[in-house]
């Protein structure tokens, strides 16, 4: 990934410290669950910091999110977590439930970033790891070879590209 940012607008430069100063200014205000606010000089320097460390890090435009996409992909995901739990807890506490474990190889598009967001969230679905990306392909560690592992893939592949925009800067 490119960081490069000195060609960037300075317009565009403002817009996305202050988009990500305030998501991670909500995201703190969670964490600490509302309470009293006391040292906010260093936590508003702290955050200033992670947003400059963030924007160094993935430029503007380097990951070209849809909005409505990620949202839409939210409840996919964390029903695919559950899933992927509850099916690792039952294999464990539950020895009657099958295991035959093989290797099944995925073909990605090759967008470097759209591959490792797969990669990720491969390892959640029910008795699949990812162990290897490769230039054209992602091998997967499934615990069921029975399990219908490709197709799952595919769908959360297809889900994935909705999550993206079609050009990149």
């Amino acid at each position: 990934m490119k960081t490069d940012i000195k060609n960037l607008n300075t317009r565009i430069l403002l817009k996305s410290f202050l988009l990500r100063f305030a998501l991670f200014s909500a995201g703190w205000f969670i964490l600490v669950g509302g309470q009293k606010i006391s040292d906010i000089l260093f936590v508003v320097l702290f955050l200033a910091a992670t947003t400059v460390i963030s924007i160094y890090s993935v430029p503007p435009g380097q990951w070209a999110l849809r909005p409505l996409g990620v949202i839409r992909f939210f409840p996919y995901f964390l029903l695919t977590a559950l899933r992927g739990g509850w099916d690792v807890a039952r294999r464990v506490f539950f020895r009657t439930i099958p295991i035959d474990p093989d290797f099944v190889t995925i073909d990605h598009d090759g967008d470097p970033q759209k591959t490792l967001v797969l990669a990720w969230i491969i390892s959640l679905l029910p008795g699949t790891a990812s162990t290897e990306i490769t230039k054209d392909s992602i091998v997967v560690h499934v615990l069921d070879k029975k399990l219908p592992v490709t197709k799952e893939i595919q769908e959360l592949q297809t889900r994935i590209n909705k999550m993206f925009t079609a050009t990149k800067l």
